[in-house]
């Protein structure tokens, strides 16, 4: 997948412009504040509908200005659609080829955007809700169904929570919610721990090239019986159960459910040899953690364009500034080794790890976007 064109109206600081972009690198270099995450912000609501730095609508509307808009073209496998989205204060609507969607997840499978600002660092040792929300947003970009998987899981543990909130001593209906808690929320397991199972030889590899010996993986930790990647939805679900049968007591008394999917946590870790793996979390340093929160995106990049056949953009914003010459020379060799386009922020002039040669390079000022080679 390519995205061909992006044409911003009003979006933040950004003057209204189209910009035309190189089918592989592109880099945007300026000084900050100047509208290079903006950019970037812009094109991943394009491809998500979601902002990259968790803002509210009227924060991506420009001040003074009631709505902005968003419209890109992009190709893939020889088929052009048109993408386009608009915020209000009232809320927002999407269109696909000028036709208004009012399915997310119709809109969703036509463009698929991995990125990478400076804040995700903070993922590593953030709250597990943090890393349960990423991990599920990228196996929905493998898995499209799970969007569905996990609203039924939501609604049968809203409706266990209200049970358990309601102090009824009741054991058929107690079974009959952590059934379906147990075998709805193997589900949402099962596709998390096989995406994990696919990224983490990815990730070790990407991993030691970006200087961490031994790699990064994910491991998956459960309040039950330890989930692990060979784990079949039956033997989920009935570990589910078990731990449910354990705290139930607690649950009664605290009124809501204790135990499941949506308490889960996903962790990095590195192997450290005899010495056996460190929670990076708890132990990495800065770099390390950068390195890791990289290694999982760009991994995430080639799993998605093994799943659906189309590889994804990709957004790094500000990557290189904390990297060291040796990590950032690794970084432009990754990166030409995916098959992917790319769009990457600078606050530098020569970037020592991409070439000016292989793509467009633009000039970000005052919410203007200028290409200069």
């Amino acid at each position: 997948m390519r995205l061909r064109w992006a044409d911003l109206d009003r979006f933040r600081n950004l003057e209204r412009q189209k910009v035309t972009l190189h089918p592989r690198y592109n880099l945007f270099v300026g000084r900050n504040g100047q509208g290079k995450t903006n950019f970037l912000e812009a094109i991943g609501f394009l491809g998500t509908l979601k902002s990259i730095r968790s803002a509210s609508r009227n924060d991506m509307i420009r001040h003074g200005a009631d709505m902005c808009r968003v419209t890109g073209e992009a190709e893939s496998s020889g088929m052009t659609r048109t993408l386009s989205f608009a915020l209000t204060g009232k809320g927002r609507v999407q269109h696909l080829d000028d036709k208004k969607v009012s399915s997310p997840e119709e809109y969703l499978r036509a463009i698929g955007v991995v990125g990478f600002i400076p804040e995700d660092v903070g993922l590593v040792s953030g709250s597990p809700s943090w890393r349960r929300k990423t991990l599920d947003r990228a196996v929905f970009e493998v898995a499209p169904g799970y969007v569905r998987d996990y609203r039924r899981y939501l609604a049968v543990l809203r409706h266990r929570n209200a049970f358990l909130r309601s102090r009824v001593h009741d054991d058929v209906q107690w079974e009959s919610w952590t059934r379906g808690l147990a075998e709805n929320g193997a589900v949402l397991v099962g596709k998390r721990l096989e995406l994990i199972r696919r990224l983490n030889p990815l990730m070790e590899e990407l991993g030691r090239e970006l200087g961490l010996d031994g790699g990064v993986a994910f491991r998956y930790r459960a309040g039950y019986r330890q989930a692990d990647a060979d784990a079949g939805m039956e033997s989920i679900s009935a570990s589910i159960h078990a731990g449910s049968r354990e705290v139930r007591e607690k649950e009664r008394r605290a009124g809501h459910t204790l135990l499941g999917p949506h308490r889960d946590n996903i962790v990095f870790v590195i192997a450290r040899g005899d010495e056996g793996e460190l929670e990076m979390g708890r132990y990495g340093s800065q770099g390390q953690k950068r390195a890791a929160v990289l290694a999982f995106k760009l991994s995430l990049a080639r799993v998605i364009a093994e799943s659906r056949g189309m590889c994804p953009l990709v957004m790094l914003d500000d990557v290189a500034s904390e990297l060291d010459d040796s990590r950032r020379r690794a970084l432009g060799a990754i990166i030409r080794d995916t098959e992917a386009q790319f769009l990457v922020t600078t606050t530098t002039e020569e970037p020592t790890f991409l070439n000016r040669d292989d793509g467009y390079v633009f000039r970000v000022e005052a919410g203007r976007i200028n290409r200069l080679s």
